[in-house]
């Protein structure tokens, strides 16, 4: 599959190694909207085509795939425009800025036969279906508490950067809030049905007043108690907690692990004995995205894509109650 980039964001070097390891798979192109730093870029990782339309490679029938890694303002309008012209589109996440947007992303790409995937790649780690298969066994009994915070404090030191900009869809619930929803799902396949929230704007400097911070209390549909938080406050952290009336498996790393040779995570049984597990030892996650993408639509890409649609609504009822 030959793929273009939509952006040139910080996240894109990783997904560039990412393609490139995979097999049959070619970074055909890229668009940007800075000519400068298109140049720069394009340099740097050996791409020779590029543009400064983003729409150009939509439509172009020299690639099959395109991977968006934009704000999340223009996620819908270039992911829908990509599948009618039967492209694959991977779209950072969020899906959209609202789940109307997400829902059209849907129907365009169920109406064309075309392959729509956000890019959350935690998933496609072996760790995190270890995880979830011992969630499922009943090993930690009934599920009682879910407890996912994520967060990172670099974004004010930035400079400009979409996540401080509404109009772009910034904020803190759309970018880190997307994993403790997402993950709640996921990982357990239990929804909210009441959330309460909290949080704190940007500080005063940026006046867009996107949220900064925001934390829940939320009810799941089999009365649990999940516990999210997530902000551009706090120093790093991707941990989520999993209690149930028999233990409870806990993992300090799990949107993509500190050290790629020590996948871990823990189970901790009624009495308080824990034991550490590790799978996937130097597991390179978003390699395994690229390749279950080029195995075109599956059953499990139906249903990441669903997963990802509701977390959409789940951020949206989130923040509605802040």
């Amino acid at each position: 599959m030959r793929w273009a980039f939509l952006g040139i964001g910080r996240v894109t070097p990783r997904m560039v190694a990412a393609l490139r390891a995979t097999p049959n798979q070619q970074l055909w192109g890229v668009a940007a909207r800075n000519p400068e730093s298109l140049r720069t870029w394009a340099q740097s990782f050996s791409v020779e085509r590029m543009t400064t339309d983003l729409q150009h490679w939509c439509v172009s029938d020299e690639i099959d795939a395109v991977y968006i890694a934009l704000p999340p303002s223009l996620h819908a309008e270039l992911s829908i425009l990509a599948l009618r012209h039967q492209k694959t589109v991977l779209s950072e996440k969020p899906l959209a800025i609202h789940s109307n947007q997400a829902s059209a992303m849907f129907n365009a790409s169920s109406e064309n036969s075309t392959l729509l995937q956000h890019a959350t790649s935690f998933p496609f780690h072996p760790r995190s279906e270890a995880m979830r298969s011992i969630i499922a066994s009943g090993e930690l009994g009934e599920l009682k508490r879910i407890t996912v915070s994520v967060s990172f404090s670099e974004v004010l030191h930035r400079g400009a950067d979409h996540r401080i900009h509404p109009s772009l869809g910034g904020g803190c619930l759309l970018d880190l809030g997307w994993y403790c929803a997402f993950a709640t799902r996921w990982f357990t396949n239990l929804y909210p049905i009441e959330i309460k929230a909290l949080g704190n704007r940007l500080p005063s400097d940026h006046p867009e007043g996107v949220w900064g911070s925001a934390q829940a209390i939320v009810r799941l549909n089999n009365d649990a108690i999940a516990h999210w938080d997530c902000g551009f406050d706090a120093s790093g952290r991707k941990w989520i907690e999993i209690a149930g009336s028999k233990g409870s498996l806990i993992c300090d790393d799990f949107t993509r692990p500190w050290d790629l040779a020590k996948p871990r995570f823990w189970v901790h049984g009624l009495h308080g004995k824990a034991r550490s597990e590790m799978a996937g030892v130097d597991c390179f996650q978003e390699k395994v995205l690229f390749e279950s993408m080029a195995a075109g639509v599956t059953e499990e890409s139906s249903a990441l894509l669903e997963c990802g649609l509701l977390t959409q609504r789940d951020l949206e009822q989130w923040e509605s109650a802040l």
